[in-house]
């Protein structure tokens, strides 16, 4: 048995879909951004975990599963990642491996991070995050076809992660497989039509092929179903700018800075159309729920294997 219970597990899991940039240069090629950024892990405020008597040095704190755990949720996963590492020194598990990889993924430590993940699989190879996790580890080292190989194993043993789907798509575009990627891409929103990650890195795939216009149905959609989150507003400004939609374009710039003002790639994006649009008033024929809607019965088309619905706005020119 192990320490903590899977659903534990579960719950520490880190979940970064899709993380890539491009910055903006003189041409107004702006900063366009997607996936998964990656999602903070929540943090505990975490009280001393030894205290010292008769003002002499404190013992060094117990390595055990509760005092990592502390450590990882609070930020701290280097020593997270010592406390884990003692752990499985005393008594190897599948458990106190997996946390180990995660911890040493999170302090920057790939190498130790895979031979933990590679250690976790070897006692329990029956579950997928740990393929999914070292996946995750083997694209930040750039080694996106091992990344592929480990995740369709795990996606053998659980094939409806959407973990699952996300991280294969990554890892067919950093591989160079766009098609298969966008494909990827395409299976998970006729899954679930409001996967904002899905959704998000589909849009931002078409924008990096020049296919504008196209890029606007799916980000859209996912202003449409998280309008408060900056990047997504950001990216869909990217579409409409470079579709020509300059107007609506700053708006939706100035949408995300009102949301982040630290967002760098907003603020920039922001600054350099408010010296090129001189007029902010003028009307133009677009809407993020008309576009949405085109871009939901598109993907009910590809459910329904009927034909496509193209997703288009009037020409601003």
């Amino acid at each position: 048995m192990f320490a903590t219970t899977r659903s534990a597990i579960s719950q520490l899991a880190i979940v970064l879909p899709f993380a890539v940039a491009a910055c903006g240069g003189d041409r107004g090629s702006a900063n366009v951004a997607t996936a998964q950024a990656k999602p903070a892990v929540p943090v505990s405020t975490v009280g001393r975990l030894t205290t010292a008597t008769n003002g002499g040095t404190p013992p060094a704190p117990e390595k055990t599963y509760e005092t990592g755990e502390a450590a990882f949720k609070a930020g701290s996963y280097r020593s997270a990642a010592e406390m884990y590492k003692a752990r499985v020194g005393a008594k190897p598990d599948a458990n106190g491996f997996y946390m180990l990889g995660l911890a040493a993924w999170k302090s920057g430590d790939f190498a130790a991070s895979k031979d933990a993940f590679d250690k976790a699989i070897e006692l329990d190879p029956k579950f997928a995050k740990s393929y999914f996790n070292e996946a995750r580890v083997l694209l930040d080292m750039k080694r996106a076809p091992e990344a592929l190989e480990l995740i369709e194993k795990g996606r053998g043993i659980d094939s409806a992660s959407v973990d699952g789907v996300r991280l294969k798509a990554r890892a067919q575009s950093e591989s160079g497989d766009i098609e298969g990627a966008m494909q990827t891409y395409r299976e998970l929103l006729v899954h679930d039509d409001a996967d904002t990650w899905g959704l998000n890195n589909l849009g931002v795939l078409l924008l990096d092929r020049g296919e504008f216009t196209e890029a606007l149905g799916p980000l859209a959609r996912v202003v449409q179903v998280k309008p408060t989150a900056p990047l997504f507003q950001n990216n869909y400004g990217m579409a409409l700018e470079r579709s020509g939609y300059k107007v609506a374009a700053l708006r939706h710039y100035e949408e995300a800075v009102r949301n982040d003002s630290t967002f760098t790639k907003a603020v920039k994006n922001a600054e350099r159309l408010r010296g090129i649009v001189t007029d902010t008033t003028a009307a133009e024929e677009v809407s993020v729920s008309d576009l949405a809607e085109a871009f939901r019965l598109k993907v009910k088309a590809w459910k329904d294997g009927g034909p496509k619905v193209e997703v288009k706005p009037a020409d601003p020119r």
